[in-house]
């Protein structure tokens, strides 16, 4: 799996030497990821990219504003004269 998308905070699975547990990600370490095992029992604190077989990101929920939406300057971009609408 590539870790790109993986930040500090998100909960992995990870397969080490066939046992497998879930982890917080603490941060990135020297050719992997730096760990913190949900389970006590656990004493691996970091693994590879091959190791890491699931992941969840562990985001909030979006902010609510009271201000409307605006649209994106690519939004009022579109075209939509009849000419230019596919047949």
């Amino acid at each position: 799996m590539r870790l790109e998308g993986i930040q500090t905070g998100d909960i992995v699975e990870v397969d080490h030497k066939g046992r497998r547990f879930h982890a917080t990600v603490i941060g990135p370490a020297p050719g992997g990821l730096a760990l913190q095992p949900t389970d006590r029992r656990i004493n691996y604190y970091s693994c590879r990219s091959r190791e890491v077989i699931g992941h969840w990101a562990k985001r909030g929920r979006p902010r609510e504003t009271a201000e409307p939406l605006r649209p994106s300057p690519r939004q009022l971009e579109m075209d939509l004269s009849p000419e230019h609408r596919p047949q």
